[in-house]
């Protein structure tokens, strides 16, 4: 993208971000100008969460890479704006086209992993790679409960209210975490119908021939959380990927629950550093179908 074309769009919603960036960089003989940049990763959190999310994920990448860290529509940073995805994609441009960023990586767990596939259709050309865990299109019961929003986001409003701190991070998988500040306080805060709602009335249309639709320039590895995410579902996501670049792939993380950012943060980090870097993956990272 040239300089010319670095043009916000003002109608696009303004959305809450985090930014970290790596130790400076050395300077070119000038002594103005450094002389690389650091790849860009845009993170996205899942429902009812923020960027807090990756607080144990981030230490361990920003020592080469140039993070982006968005709150969602409808939550924490960018509770002004309403939840859809055509405004969390509108939302990350105008962010990468004000700081100058022609593509970057994308990662994104649960609801931030079917939002980084979404990005993929739509703006192929703005990404390098996708790394997502947890986003299988539904099928079965898991199906069921998308289609019946209303319900479905009463029951996990309600149940926000009435889980104890202790109760919360064991969700996480981590019960003897370190309390990450403000993270308990912002996931009650977004778990509320008028957020919720519209998330899985979205989650409920994605299907596998959305998948099979991205560009063959996009490489995606999906990534199922062997302990709660469906790996048959992941299995099948992975096929369809793998039609439009026979580089993706499709793995499980066996131990791993769904929101396993926080559960086994260095291992989710190295596997994102592996992917974006075509270096070999993480034992932990068993492959999913044909090589």
């Amino acid at each position: 993208m040239a300089t010319a074309d670095w043009i916000v769009d003002e109608e696009a919603p303004e959305l809450g971000f985090t930014r970290l960036t790596p130790a400076a960089r050395p300077a070119s003989p000038d002594g103005i100008t450094p002389t690389s940049s650091a790849p860009a990763i845009v993170f996205f959190h899942g429902a009812e969460s923020c960027s807090l999310e990756f607080s144990r994920v981030t230490p361990l990448l920003e020592d080469a890479y140039d993070l982006f860290l968005i709150d969602l529509p409808g939550h924490s940073q960018s509770k002004h704006v309403p939840f859809s995805f055509d405004n969390t994609i509108r939302g990350v441009v105008r962010i990468l086209t004000a700081h100058h960023i022609a593509a970057a990586h994308f990662v994104g767990l649960s609801l931030g992993g079917f939002l980084a596939l979404a990005f993929a259709r739509q703006h192929p050309d703005r990404v390098l790679s996708v790394w997502c865990t947890g986003c299988a299109p539904f099928d079965g019961f898991r199906l069921w409960f998308m289609q019946h929003p209303r319900l479905l986001s009463g029951a996990v409003t309600l149940a926000g209210k009435l889980a104890t701190e202790s109760l919360f991070y064991a969700t996480l998988g981590a019960p003897n975490l370190e309390r990450i500040p403000g993270l308990r306080e912002e996931v009650q805060q977004n778990q509320n119908m008028d957020t919720l709602k519209p998330v899985y009335e979205a989650l409920a249309l994605i299907t596998v021939d959305d998948l099979a639709s991205i560009s063959g320039s996009v490489r995606v590895l999906m990534v199922a959380g062997g302990r709660l995410d469906s790996v048959p579902a992941t299995q099948k996501a992975g096929a369809a990927l793998q039609c439009a670049n026979p580089a993706s792939r499709a793995c499980v993380v066996r131990d791993a629950i769904h929101w396993w950012s926080l559960q086994y943060p260095e291992l989710f980090a190295r596997g994102i550093r592996a992917w974006i870097e075509s270096t070999e993956m993480p034992k932990e990272y068993e492959l999913l179908g044909p090589r």
